[in-house]
């Protein structure tokens, strides 16, 4: 593993909210979707609660940054379903982190030049190699997007040279369902290690939806950047100890 005090270090997170099922798809679509469930109303409803995590039955609700070695990052929110998404302000959780409303696309390029002007690279990320690194190449392809940096470069064995995966570092890259290569979720991992949890303020993943219908962009915006912290806090400590 390379020096890591001579990188540049970005810590990010992303939240992200379903389409309507009912509202967005035709019935073609909708059957095609719900095939596997052969009839079955549990079985559909599961199908459809798993639509968040594809970029392409879902949309990205907020992305949270934070340069490591810096201290200092951003929230950007989307606030599309908004008359005036940029005009919106949220009250900031931390002095150096500022918060940014603006509609989908505007936060995604945001996100890439941001990647590329500050010259990133070294990312760090809770199972971001698994959804959020494909989540946001692939939301960039569908809104038509280029990419500043190629987030999925190289393998499942050899992206640790430009991406610390925290997930993937403390199963050791092959997670098991028992034992001691078990995955847990960074809410258990950060109780375990006296980190303050993201979930400590009563919000979890699952809620981001219903927040966004609602707009409770500040609830979002303060959950985002709970993560992102607490992956840093994480960050901290694997580094110190496991960094190999």
């Amino acid at each position: 593993m390379p020096d890591l005090d001579y990188r540049r270090i970005l810590v990010f997170d992303i939240e992200v909210a379903p389409y309507d099922f009912h509202e967005r798809y035709d019935e073609d679509t909708k059957d095609y979707l719900l095939k596997w469930a052969n009839g079955d109303e549990q079985k559909e409803k599961e199908i459809i609660d798993s639509l968040v995590f594809s970029p392409w039955t879902s949309f990205l609700v907020a992305i949270g940054m934070l340069d490591f070695y810096e201290n200092k990052g951003a929230v950007l929110i989307n606030t599309e379903q908004e008359n005036n998404a940029d005009k919106i302000e949220l009250e900031k959780k931390y002095d150096n982190i500022n918060y940014y409303c603006r509609d989908e696309k505007t936060i995604i390029e945001i996100f890439w030049k941001t990647l590329r002007d500050k010259e990133f690279n070294l990312f760090v990320t809770f199972n971001g190699r698994e959804f959020d690194c494909p989540y946001l190449m692939l939301r960039s392809l569908i809104l038509r997007i280029r990419p500043t940096r190629n987030l999925m470069a190289g393998t499942d064995f050899n992206f640790r040279e430009y991406h610390i995966d925290l997930l993937k570092e403390l199963t050791f890259l092959k997670h098991a369902p028992t034992g001691a290569r078990r995955k847990f979720s960074l809410d258990f991992y950060c109780k375990q290690l006296g980190i303050e949890s993201p979930k400590s303020s009563g919000i979890t993943g699952d809620m981001i939806g219903e927040l966004y219908k609602n707009k409770e962009y500040q609830k979002i915006a303060d959950y985002c950047i709970g993560d992102v912290m607490a992956e840093a806090e994480l960050f901290k400590i694997w580094k110190e100890y496991l960094n190999f």
